[in-house]
């Protein structure tokens, strides 16, 4: 546990030091939220308003961007720099980095969620009617899944590069094709079909099930269960692949 505490706080520190990041968790949220939700002012999805729906799929398109686009590229990148082999020459174990980075991941995705929501409700009145409670397990879950997701991808990758095309093929669908946006079964049949075997899908769907209807694990048990298919996936495939260098 010693080792685990601290990696998480080295691994803060190297967040909290890369201005960018910083800024993005801030910022990128606030900016989402403010484009669509003003373009769809005043409009709804069934009986809830526009800006209640988009809540989930604003945080499913922060979630799956910062696992895949921001987590499984940086790691690549630091082992084709040569920081984890510096890291491999240290008591460090795999798994403990793994996870240290997962958590840190997952922390930075919250705290992006989380002011994606307020701001939701400030500037656009969105309303969560549902079970917070439910709410912020679903959220937990899910950006932990993504988070570890987004490390097995990096350790799949051969390099950088890879990983950053990788990413893009997989964020990019799932940015429009999940229900982020509108109604999955709005959709035409053969991207309604496409929606449904990506992973975000059951995020966004698990999500907006607990703060606008208060549904939880008993009644949404097949986007659950798969959320935590996704995570025991994710690191198991994360701790195989991972190397020390490229």
């Amino acid at each position: 546990m010693s080792a685990m505490a601290g990696q998480l706080r080295a691994e803060f520190v190297l967040v909290l030091r890369d201005k960018g990041v910083v800024t993005f968790a801030l910022f990128f949220p606030v900016l989402t939220i403010a484009f669509f939700g003003y373009l769809n002012r005043g409009g709804s999805v069934g009986d809830v308003s526009y800006a209640s729906f988009l809540i989930a799929g604003g945080v499913g398109m922060v979630v799956s961007s910062a696992a895949f686009e921001n987590l499984g590229v940086a790691l690549a990148r630091q082992r084709d720099d040569g920081i984890l082999k510096r890291l491999g020459g240290t008591p460090l174990r795999a798994g403990t980095l793994v996870g240290a980075k997962a958590l840190t991941a997952a922390a930075i995705i919250l705290v992006q969620a989380l002011v994606m929501i307020a701001m939701n409700v400030i500037l656009f009145g969105a309303r969560i009617t549902g079970s917070p409670g439910w709410g912020l397990a679903s959220l937990v879950l899910g950006t932990l899944a993504f988070a570890a997701l987004g490390l097995a991808l990096a350790g799949l990758s051969r390099n950088t590069d890879v990983a950053s095309a990788a990413a893009r093929a997989l964020s990019l669908p799932m940015q429009f094709l999940c229900g982020t946006l509108f109604p999955l079964d709005s959709m035409p049949p053969v991207l309604r079909q496409i929606g449904e075997v990506l992973p975000l899908t059951y995020f966004v769907n698990a999500f907006r099930g607990a703060i606008l209807l208060g549904q939880g694990p008993a009644d949404q048990p097949g986007d659950w269960l798969i959320l935590i298919g996704c995570l025991m996936a994710g690191l198991l495939v994360a701790v195989k692949t991972f190397r020390w260098e490229e």
